[in-house]
């Protein structure tokens, strides 16, 4: 199973995407969802994921903060996707450098997410075995 934090401030397109990814995949499962890069921080503490999908726009905390405080905090066990409405080589640019290891840029193909969640999700489990 690939356990998976969505962050993201609008309820609607949270529950598209878990209701997707767990639909597309059985392997994949939605554990944690918050509001704000806060909330999603917080029930990282509790809540071990293997993936994060980030909206880059969130009141409270932001992505890109969280994006970082994640990376901080996990180093690099958790995969890390970031999405925006904004269509900005810039803000691209600013997520990877930040952490995050893939961004896409809504409208996105769920499909491409979906195969994105997997392929990072393994690549943590491999990682995750050889370290431990």
């Amino acid at each position: 199973m690939i356990r998976i934090l969505i962050a993201d401030d609008y309820l609607p397109f949270r529950q598209v995407l878990k209701d997707f990814l767990e639909t597309a995949n059985p392997r994949l499962k939605v554990v944690v969802q918050a509001s704000n890069g806060r909330d999603a921080l917080n029930l990282l503490e509790k809540n071990p994921v293997d993936v994060a999908l980030i909206d880059i726009r969130m009141p409270i905390m932001d992505g890109m903060e969280l994006c970082r405080l994640i990376r901080k905090g996990w180093g690099q066990h958790i995969g890390i996707i970031t999405y925006t409405g904004l269509n900005s080589p810039r803000l691209t640019a600013q997520a990877l450098q930040t952490g995050a290891d893939l961004h896409f840029v809504k409208p996105f193909e769920l499909f491409s997410l979906a195969s994105a969640v997997i392929k990072l999700g393994d690549s943590r489990k491999v990682a995750a075995v050889s370290v431990g």
